[in-house]
């Protein structure tokens, strides 16, 4: 399927979710969300979809790329301000009501629309674009895949590379340094947590020198080619206590039992719960407070999230992680994170 078919595709399943939802325009002004419906990469842009026509809106800096890359839009060129030209927009195209993006748009910016814009109605909405997005196509797969792959490369390095005395800032820097050789860039920072520092799910790397007979925490992921990989893995330096040994076989075992529930048709809810049950059957159930994972796409966190407070149903296309874990303060925490799809039987472990 070329580009364009592919942008096509994406924008026609949209216009079919507003209609579903009663709306015959919708304004986009998340910008990896237009990226996601038109390929268009640069900065400050928005998407306009009326009913007879869909406008690129974008400045001077932009028109030329906008014109070689964006299809199926007639781009708009912001001339004085993005607020004028979308009102001479919704003037000539005669706009009632117009839904857009709540969560991206300041409250600021929305009431001036508002004032603006009158007598049109504008209609806050929430994961319009998002809940397409949450299913990838074929070709985001692969991609995903790409980043993946990147990953591993350099998680296997970075292994080869901690020993005792080496920092974690060092080793931080080392991720970094290697995405960036390859085209790519860290889809977040990197998370290296020695010994108790590993405690706290999003630690900061310092100065703390790596010690033998400790353990390790590597959270890492590149963003290649506008898709994120995720992936989290624990090293052992010299010898551990059996305490660590034993929360790390729990959350090993953890994360086999919520992958064992992953197929279409699942509750998300069951899959958080098939990890957590057991952690907190093993002792551990305090020492585990986040959610089991959360979908990777464009971002390294989107739809899904993987949580016992989501209803929701798995479907065939969802790309996501599933990281349990335990975390006990001033001992060190254990996290075990993979990435898997789900497919029309069951689901792939993307990260293994």
């Amino acid at each position: 399927m070329t580009p364009a078919l592919v942008y096509r595709k994406r924008l026609a399943a949209l216009e079919k979710r507003l209609k579903e939802a009663g709306l015959g325009s919708f304004l986009v002004t998340n910008e990896t969300n237009v990226t996601y419906l038109t390929g268009f990469l640069g900065n400050d842009s928005a998407l306009l979809l009326t009913p007879k026509k869909k406008f690129f809106i974008t400045d001077s800096r932009f028109v030329e790329e906008a014109a070689d890359t964006v299809k199926g839009c007639e781009v708009s060129l912001v001339k004085t301000s993005t607020y004028e030209t979308l009102k001479d927009l919704a003037k000539s195209q005669s706009l009632k009501k117009t839904g857009f993006e709540a969560m991206d748009l300041p409250y600021e910016v929305g009431a001036r629309l508002g004032k603006l814009l009158k007598p049109v109605r504008l209609i806050p909405t929430k994961d319009m674009v998002e809940a397409g997005r949450a299913i990838k196509d074929d070709i985001e797969i692969a991609s995903i895949k790409k980043a993946v792959r990147l990953t591993k490369d350099v998680l296997g390095r970075v292994l080869g590379l901690a020993r005792s005395g080496v920092t974690e800032e060092e080793l931080s820097c080392f991720i970094e340094a290697r995405f960036i050789e390859s085209g790519a860039r860290a889809a977040f920072g990197p998370i290296v947590a020695s010994g108790v520092s590993s405690s706290k799910p999003h630690a900061r790397p310092g100065r703390n020198r790596i010690r033998n007979n400790s353990f390790l925490m590597l959270d890492i992921g590149c963003r290649l080619n506008c898709y994120c990989a995720d992936i989290t893995r624990m090293m052992i330096l010299g010898q551990v206590t059996e305490k660590f040994r034993t929360i790390y076989r729990v959350v090993e075992q953890a994360q086999e039992a919520a992958i064992a529930k992953i197929r279409p048709g699942a509750r998300i809810a069951e899959v958080d719960r098939a990890a957590r049950k057991y952690i907190y059957d093993n002792g551990f159930g305090k020492y585990f407070g986040h959610a089991l994972g959360h979908g990777v796409g464009m971002e390294v966190h989107e739809k899904p999230s993987i949580s016992g407070l989501n209803e929701g149903i798995l479907r065939s296309g969802m790309v996501f992680t599933v990281e349990p874990a335990v975390y006990i303060p001033g001992f060190g925490g254990a996290r075990i994170e993979d990435m898997v799809r789900v497919t029309d039987s069951g689901c792939e472990i993307l990260t293994r």
